[in-house]
């Protein structure tokens, strides 16, 4: 016969028993003022809580089961049960009070479920107020991968993009002897000094404030090429020479002009005489003045029209003197350079436009800059550059960042920038390609590791650091600018003391990204 006490015991457990068994079924039919909830086959597979979308949500405005952006910021949700993660108690039994009654349906305790007692909602009860099955300086263990949960690469994949430098996600893998059979190897971080740069794509061009295209401005058949490609000539050096009738055409125009002023003036002064005698009208006087206006005017367009012609005005007091209107249009120099282009060959016919040589001083050059758009914003006019190009090994290029572009070109979706390079090696060639760091701070100590060895994850770089034998870490880095060839600087993230993976990091990039793509936990 049952004492009174175990009476009394058994009819406690009966009652939670029934007020349990009520919930489920006040759940499990739809009422009057709650919309039916829509199940999905989720719901049976994830330990029977109720999944269902936003549009057919018992609440009428989305919960935290079907609303991601309803769920606690930094709380850990496990999307095989479809629950809080220290509340799954599919993966964490441990955690479960025991005594607590417990809503399977929406994956939270009774006193905690809104869903099904919406009065806790309005005086403002919440799963963060209420929660005391952990403390707080417990840590949710994975257990398939035996790392921290909010640490798992695999089970929590999503949380890559917003780890800061030196906060890393945890990949286990099968063995230790398997990573080294397909080339994985570790190696720890050098010193070095570096300064914080801003990493851009360089190609050379020529200085285009000092490239002249030299071409006729009159129509004519070339007749002498003087100078070669590659060839430096001097300010004013004669390059060829064009056969231009028109040419000669606008030299004689210029003679008649000249004498036209010469015989409108000598008339001007014979009609003063006259008229100062009082032997001629005052009218003839004025209309002796008014054409030697007009002479004036007709020989300065022409003077001016052989200026335009690339004529010196020795050159036309010498035609004036001599007065004989050759055909031959000179070509020359406009500065010291060296001839990069020629374009034509005597014999051939060249209208005003047409670009006979192409001339450029090799005393300066631009690299023509690409960079990303995030990274731009603390540039400005002056900074110091410094570029590499794999054709010009052990080569380093300082220059001087000259341009920055206010708009993002369309096709690269980069910013343009621009730097000069002055008295550059006669390597750097027009067309080169490489790298460039644009230097934001002076030269400081950092950690420097293999370029090879930085993997790119959602548009954030990464290292992969060996913590255990079969377990590795990927660790969010900053960069601190290119140190030398193959070598870049990393300013935050990393220790002297960490074993970085420096050979087949790409093989764990590839093991994060197949949890990315779903090939999480779930199908561990």
């Amino acid at each position: 016969m049952k004492t009174p006490k175990q009476l009394i015991y058994t009819f406690i457990l009966g009652l939670l028993a029934a007020f349990l068994v009520g919930c489920g079924e006040d759940k499990g039919s739809p009422s009057a003022s709650t919309p039916e909830a829509k199940s999905t086959p989720a719901a049976a597979e994830g330990g029977g809580i109720e999944v269902h979308e936003i549009s057919a949500c018992p609440t009428g405005e989305g919960c935290f089961i079907c609303d991601t952006s309803k769920r606690e910021a930094g709380r850990l949700w496990c999307k095989e049960h479809h629950r809080y993660e220290n509340r799954c108690f599919d993966c964490h039994p441990e955690l479960k009070e025991k005594g607590r009654p417990y809503c399977t349906e929406h994956g939270v305790y009774e006193d905690e479920c809104y869903l099904c007692h919406p009065d806790l909602k309005k005086t403002g009860a919440s799963v963060a107020k209420t929660s005391s099955n952990t403390k707080p300086a417990e840590v949710l263990m994975c257990k398939e991968h035996g790392v921290p949960e909010a640490e798992c690469a695999v089970c929590q994949p999503e949380l890559a993009a917003g780890l800061a430098p030196g906060q890393s996600l945890t990949i286990r893998v099968a063995s230790a002897e398997a990573m080294a059979k397909v080339g994985v190897e570790v190696s720890r971080p050098t010193a070095s000094t570096t300064s914080a740069a801003i990493e851009a794509y360089a190609t050379v061009d020529y200085n285009q404030n000092r490239v002249a295209k030299i071409t006729p401005l009159v129509e004519g058949i070339v007749h002498e090429i003087s100078a070669v490609p590659g060839q430096r000539v001097a300010a004013g050096e004669i390059l060829g020479q064009v056969h231009s009738p028109q040419f000669a055409e606008a030299k004689s125009r210029f003679l008649s002009a000249a004498a036209e002023r010469k015989l409108a003036r000598l008339r001007v002064g014979r009609e003063r005489q006259l008229a100062a005698k009082q032997i001629s009208a005052a009218s003839d006087l004025e209309t002796a003045e008014a054409a030697a206006e007009v002479a004036e005017v007709d020989f300065a367009a022409a003077h001016q029209r052989l200026l335009n012609l690339d004529l010196s005005e020795q050159e036309i007091t010498v035609l004036a003197e001599q007065g004989l209107p050759t055909v031959m249009l000179t070509l020359k120099a406009p500065f010291a350079g060296t001839i990069v282009e020629r374009e034509v060959a005597p014999g051939e016919r060249v209208a005003p436009g047409d670009v006979i040589f192409k001339l450029a001083d090799l005393s300066s050059m631009w690299l023509e800059l690409s960079i990303p758009a995030r990274a731009a914003a603390p540039l400005k006019v002056g900074m110091p550059v410094r570029a590499s190009f794999a054709d010009l090994p052990g080569t380093v290029i300082d220059a001087e960042l000259i341009w920055i572009s206010s708009a993002i070109d369309e096709k690269t979706r980069r910013i343009r920038a621009r730097a000069l390079v002055t008295d550059p090696p006669p390597a750097l060639r027009k067309g080169l390609y490489g790298e460039a760091s644009i230097m934001l701070t002076a030269d400081s100590p950092s950690l420097t590791v293999p370029t090879s060895s930085i993997q790119e994850i959602d548009g954030v770089p990464f290292v992969f650091v060996r913590k255990e034998p079969a377990l590795f870490a990927a660790t969010r880095v900053e960069f601190g600018g290119r140190a030398s060839d193959g070598l870049t600087a990393i300013r935050r993230g990393l220790n002297t003391d960490d074993q970085v993976v420096t050979g087949g990091s790409y093989i764990l990039r590839s093991e994060f990204l197949k949890s990315l793509l779903g090939a999480g936990c779930v199908d561990d």
